[in-house]
């Protein structure tokens, strides 16, 4: 029994090591600019990123609010419309819209919609790697939140 113990130890010290080493990280990135306001988190394990979702807020003026609000969401929805793995959200609160997109990289068809996604790379690896996410939202302009 307590050589069974001695065996089995080391190995629940090891898979717990390696699933606490495992776990999904998150980065936060924020651009600000006059009028607009945009918040991204970066969902990765390793250098790998599985998910990304951005918050966006814009500042409408009152006179041609609803205009300015459907003008913008028939915009996002053109452009978002049946592509597997995006969920997004276009909602007017006040003077704002704010958009809510997600991307699950995981389910995202690369050879049908990287046009659409304005992916750059040759293939889903090369677009989802967390070099390649922070390099771009530093030619955004976004600053890493700490």
């Amino acid at each position: 029994m307590r050589k069974i113990l001695k065996l089995i130890t080391p190995l629940l010290a090891i898979l717990i090591l390696f699933t606490a080493c495992s776990k999904e990280k998150t980065k936060v990135y924020i651009s600000k600019g006059d009028t607009d306001e945009i918040q991204v988190t970066v969902y990765y394990k390793g250098d790998t990123v599985n998910k990304l979702a951005a918050i966006s807020t814009f500042d409408i003026k009152e006179s041609d609010s609803e205009l300015s609000y459907n003008s913008f969401k028939k915009s996002v929805e053109s452009q978002l419309k049946d592509i597997a793995g995006v969920t997004y959200k276009v909602e007017k609160n006040e003077n704002k819209i704010i958009v809510e997109f997600n991307i699950d990289y995981e389910k995202v068809d690369f050879n049908k919609d990287k046009a659409k996604l304005n992916f750059q790379t040759s293939s889903i690896n090369e677009e989802r790697k967390l070099s390649n996410i922070e390099k771009k939202m530093k030619d955004l302009g976004a600053k890493e939140k700490k």
